[in-house]
């Protein structure tokens, strides 16, 4: 079975969803094993969560590092709702994005098998912790975590900076309106106060 190496979800806009997977490098050379991330990583409750609460475009990568040496990795960049529009731009002109990246490694005697291991360190880190845990599982779950939790007490802050400004603009506008009422009242007694005098 053969997997596309790029699939773009644009028909469907929603706020949150995945809108591109790509494998590139090796994982177009070797697809069932950029399948197997892919599975993996659909199989991960809180990566999907994510997935489904902010726009993000996956990227799996597999590199030669050094004569039969292999990087793979996992990036998945977002959408960060926390950001203005400017600093979104700033970022873009920077080449600044906002994203969670996982790599592992493996040097092994031929690519292929390098490939095989560092994929398969990879779907490890990419799989939640369970029951009986492997040294990786979990780490892309945690990655996630912190990443939400950045952007949601990043919100949070906005939405209390929001909210104080409002309360200051609704004294302002209720000190406005006494002061508007307390001259009117202080015009009318000076005005009966001047006729009281004819």
């Amino acid at each position: 079975m053969q997997i596309e190496n790029k699939y773009s979800a644009n028909n469907h806009p929603s706020f949150g969803a995945i809108k591109s997977v790509e494998c590139l490098g090796l994982y177009k050379k070797f697809p069932e094993l950029g399948k197997e991330l892919v599975d993996t990583f659909h199989k991960n409750p809180t990566a999907m969560d994510f997935c489904k609460k902010y726009d993000v475009k996956i990227i799996f990568h597999a590199a030669k590092d050094s004569i039969n040496a292999v990087n793979s990795s996992i990036h998945i960049f977002y959408d960060n709702v926390a950001k203005s529009k400017f600093k979104k731009f700033i970022n873009f002109l920077n080449s600044s994005e906002d994203k969670v990246s996982l790599s592992s490694y493996s040097n092994q005697y031929d690519i292929k098998e390098s490939l095989m291991q560092s994929t398969k360190t990879l779907k490890e880190m990419i799989e939640p912790a369970s029951i009986t845990p492997k040294p990786n599982n979990g780490i892309l779950d945690s990655h996630i975590e912190i990443a939400d939790t950045a952007m949601q007490e990043a919100l949070a802050k906005q939405t209390d900076k929001a909210a104080r400004k409002q309360i200051k603009l609704h004294a302002k506008e209720a000190n406005k309106n006494q002061l508007d009422e307390n001259t009117g009242m202080l015009n009318d007694s000076i005005r009966d106060l001047i006729d009281s005098s004819k």
